[in-house]
């Protein structure tokens, strides 16, 4: 029943929320990479054109981190060594795409791990133990939109073919004895030639397992993912 729920909860956060709780930079060291290392790898991704040669078929991996925030609530597995509404998570994405246009099944495989939730402008952090994997029973899309060869301003502009993508990861986490049910949502454009990266917002958020609660979320979470070809 939660993952009915969930859809209608992560449709509704809008990008501007999403990119909120992302924005300070971790100083913890040693977290997937370190908070520096990630705004690094991010920029670099978000400052490629869009993808305007998507192909037909697209078999691939991809590496790359994600890095959230927690814009609501709380949840028992950031314990009591961080202040949970000011957590920042950084997490390591290993991502599987098998596509071809027109398909309707998931095209998605693939993991978050290294998973570490820091306390932003401390260094005071927690690993957040398990991992998510692409839930293949929430929505998943990849979509190839072509755009037509036209003249603007008197200038040829030749026809572009870019790309998008839908998928979800979920899957349990622990901190000690503190365990929850984790479930993002990541979409966004295919970036650089020939689909060579992926960039978009990340949302959802945490369940505690042991504190049943009315709520969605017992911490709701948004930020953002990138993910380059291997």
């Amino acid at each position: 029943m939660k993952h009915a729920r969930l859809s209608i909860v992560i449709a509704s956060l809008g990008v501007a929320t999403v990119l909120s709780g992302c924005n300070g930079s971790s100083s913890a060291g040693g977290l997937a990479g370190g908070g520096q290392d990630f705004e690094t790898a991010f920029n670099a991704v978000s400052q490629k054109a869009p993808t305007s040669d998507m192909p037909t078929s697209l078999k691939a991996s991809y590496e790359g981190q994600m890095k959230v925030g927690v814009n609501s609530g709380s949840a028992q597995i950031f314990g009591t060594d961080i202040d949970a509404n000011s957590a920042e998570i950084i997490g390591d994405l290993a991502v599987d795409v098998d596509w071809t246009d027109g398909q309707t099944t998931n095209p998605f495989t693939g993991t978050a791990s290294n998973i570490v939730a820091t306390e932003a402008g401390t260094s005071n952090s927690v690993k957040l133990d398990g991992t998510l994997t692409v839930d293949q029973g929430l929505p998943a899309s990849l979509s190839r939109t072509t755009i037509p060869a036209q003249v603007v301003a008197g200038v040829n502009v030749p026809e572009q073919n870019t790309g998008a993508m839908l998928f979800h990861m979920s899957g349990r986490l622990s901190n000690g004895e503190n365990e929850g049910d984790a479930t993002l949502q990541f979409g966004g454009n295919f970036m650089g030639p020939g689909a060579e990266s992926m960039l978009g917002p990340v949302s959802g958020g945490i369940n505690d397992v042991n504190n049943p609660s009315p709520q969605i979320f017992d911490a709701g979470v948004g930020g953002t993912f990138y993910a380059n070809k291997k």
